[in-house]
C-alpha cells in the first residue's frame, strides 16, 4: 500500500469507484439492495470524499521557501 498524501488519494478514488458501481449493481438489480448494502455504498462514497479531501490537503508543496 503507497503511504502519503498519493496513497490516500488513490484509496480515496477506489473507494468512491466501488461505491457507485454497487450503486449501479443494485440499481439494475443484479444485486438485491439492502440496507446494509445502501449503508455500505454511501459510507464507502462519503468515506471516500473526505479521505480524498485529506490527502488533497497533505500534498501542497510550499514554493521557494515562502520568500515572496
Amino acid at each position: 500500500m503507497m503511504r502519503g498524501p498519493r496513497g490516500q488519494i488513490a484509496s480515496a478514488v477506489v473507494m468512491m469507484v466501488v461505491a457507485v458501481v454497487l450503486a449501479f449493481l443494485m440499481v439494475l438489480r443484479l444485486i438485491e439492495p439492502t440496507l446494509g448494502l445502501c449503508f455500505a455504498s454511501f459510507i464507502l462514497s462519503v468515506g471516500g470524499i473526505l479521505l480524498g479531501m485529506i490527502g488533497l490537503s497533505h500534498y501542497v508543496r510550499p514554493r521557494d521557501g515562502g520568500k515572496g
